[in-house]
Parts: C-alpha cells; structure tokens; sequence
C-alpha cells in the first residue's frame, strides 16, 4: 500500500515524492536527517531532535523555515494520512539542487522529505536476552563533526560487518582507537554502578536517547562519567547497553566471544530501560 510522504509543502503519494538526480543529498550526501519514535501517534522530544537538526543545519549553511510547530502538523497529518499508531518517522533536508562542484554554490530551496510508517515496537526478547555486537574493523571518521549526516557509509559497512559474523551490531571505534558509538547508537557502560558514556568529540553523535538516558541516571542518583572509552573497558565493563530512538534502551550482552554480565541484562540496565519507558509514557500520552 502506498504511503504519503511530505515533500516540499506537500503531501504527496510515496511513488511521486521524487526529487532531482542533481540533489546534493544523493550525489554528495549534502544534508541531515533525524528518526524518531511514535508511540500512539505522538513523537517523543520531537523538539529535541527538531533542535539538533536546526543546530546542525545552521552549521551546513543550510536554511530552514519550518518551526518544531510546523513539523509536529506535518507528522501529525502523517500519522493521519498513513493510519500510524505506533511506528517510526524520518526527516531529511538537503541542501537541494546547486551549481555543480563541491561548494553547492547557488542553491535552491532545500528539499525538506517527511516519512512516517508504522512499526511495531522491537522483539520484546531482545530486552530480556541482550544482543550480540562486535567491534568493528571500521572507523568513525572526524570528518562527521558530531552531524547526523546522510553519508552513513562507516556505519554501513560496519553493520554488514556484524552481520557476516551473525552479530546483531556493531560498535565502532573512533580515529584513535577509542569507543565512540554503535552503527546507529550510542554507547554506555557499567562499573560498580557508575554509569559511563564516551565522551562527545567530532566523531560521535550527541544522541537525544543518550541525552535523555543521561538525565535519568542523574534523576536516579546513579555517578555518571562522560570520559574516553577504551575497547579494554567494554570487556571489563559489569553492563553495556546501546541507546537509540528505535531501540531505546537495548542490553548488549554478548560482544565477539565475550560474554558480559554472564550473557545476561545487568540490573542498571534493566532499571534504565524501566525508566526510559515511564518517561516515554508520561511525556508522550
């Protein structure tokens, strides 16, 4: 069945939200994009990640005029239009069609693309089991800038990695050899209760769940650490745990041929996931 998207002030059916085989989007990965969770047609800290792609598009040079009112209408309609209960959008903006060459010099409008699906909440397993990751060969470049960029080769390349070893993610070290995030996460560790986080550097996304996770360790009274995260760490570590909007809070307790917490969620983790989701019910009801 075909869905709706919104295009450049429009809603329009999937099969006709074209855009130009000139968009700097698809030949140079020239813009930014964010995904959020909807649960009973509300999106939780729509404004946060409305925030961070306006923060990063001012970077990029790249001008928006939809407000964090103007893209709640739209995903509302979305949710309408595609008859979405709980499921997941994306926003994309790029820089849209310019001279040809690197700098994009003479842009037009930018092409602003609104999707919204549905999409029923993660295996419930996953939670109770953990999952599988590895540390991936591939490194995150410096050259991301903290951006939620379209260009999402690393993180590609690096997911197939895991997959070719039957893992289910994988986490990735920066430039220097130190953890930065998972392929579409972020990352944190346990030790005696003390919640730990890679620090945010050029390479890593300051990720909204991570954020938000940050705010209920503090809330809990739980030591928090934003510091560098050595790959000695995670083998050490009594928890590790991935943070995302889709995923939300998702145990890791396997990676490679090391088992962590005994191949089971520690209780830090499953007190972060209990958390995280009273919050999403309070805020998103």
């Amino acid at each position: 069945m075909s869905q709706t998207i919104y295009r450049n002030g429009e809603y329009v059916p999937e099969e006709k939200a074209a855009i130009s085989p000139f968009d700097r989007g698809l030949l140079y990965g020239d813009g930014l994009f964010e995904t959020l969770r909807c649960y009973e047609g509300k999106f939780f800290r729509l404004d946060r990640h409305v925030e961070r792609l306006r923060g990063g598009l001012k970077k990029l040079e790249i001008p928006l005029t939809l407000e964090t009112a103007g893209f709640a209408a739209v995903l509302q309609e979305l949710v309408k239009q595609n008859n979405v209960a709980s499921g997941v959008a994306r926003i994309v903006v790029t820089r849209g069609v310019a001279e040809f060459g690197l700098l994009g010099k003479h842009a037009e409008e930018p092409m602003v693309l609104v999707t919204c699906w549905a999409q029923p909440a993660p295996d419930p397993k996953r939670y109770e089991t953990g999952i599988r990751c590895v540390v991936a060969n591939e490194r995150l470049s410096s050259g991301a800038h903290g951006l939620k960029s379209l260009n999402y080769i690393a993180q590609i390349l690096a997911r197939r990695e895991a997959n070719m070893a039957n893992a289910d993610d994988a986490i990735l070290l920066d430039s220097h050899g130190h953890v930065a995030e998972g392929s579409a996460s972020n990352v944190f560790l346990v030790r005696d209760r003390e919640v730990i986080t890679p620090a945010l550097q050029p390479e890593i996304l300051a990720g909204i769940t991570r954020a938000t996770v940050l705010e209920i360790a503090h809330a809990e009274k739980l030591p928090v650490v934003e510091r560098t995260v050595n790959q000695n760490d995670l083998f050490h570590a009594d928890e590790v745990f991935l943070t995302s909007s889709v995923g939300e809070v998702l145990p890791v307790t396997r990676i490679g041929s090391h088992w962590v917490h005994l191949g089971q969620p520690g209780p830090v983790t499953r007190e972060m996931i209990r958390a995280y989701r009273a919050l999403v019910q309070r805020e998103a009801k």
